[in-house]
């Protein structure tokens, strides 16, 4: 389990209409910032992001099962911090850079809040 605090939300980071949160870690630039949801990933053990289908992420008190991993998922969150998540239906052509997870219910994201992922 990777375990990962927020730090700040952007002020145009939540989309809960088009139910996605797009998050990156602190070394996101200032204009990234105002968009995501910006998470600070405890480092150590050396840990390694390997989420698929049928892990799960747990936004506070909610767990969530994932659907779906974009091929550049866990690339993207080892290295920047980064994906998007999506509390949606998979669709025909996922993004390469989101997780999709269910239930679809849109989690509200609070600073000092625990994600992990499982």
């Amino acid at each position: 389990m990777i375990s990962a605090k927020v730090k700040s939300i952007g002020p145009e980071a939540i989309a809960k209409q088009d139910r996605l949160a797009i998050l990156f870690d602190e070394t996101a630039t200032p204009d990234l910032k105002k968009i995501a949801v910006v998470q600070e990933i405890e480092k150590g053990n050396d840990q390694q992001f390997n989420l698929k289908a049928g892990s799960q992420i747990v936004i506070g008190e909610q767990t969530y099962d994932v659907k779906f991993v974009g091929s550049l998922v866990n690339q993207n969150l080892q290295s920047i911090g980064h994906t998007t998540l999506v509390f949606k239906e998979v669709p025909e052509q996922p993004l390469a850079s989101a997780i999709y997870l269910s239930p679809d219910a849109f989690p509200d994201f609070k600073v000092g809040e625990t994600i992990q992922y499982k």
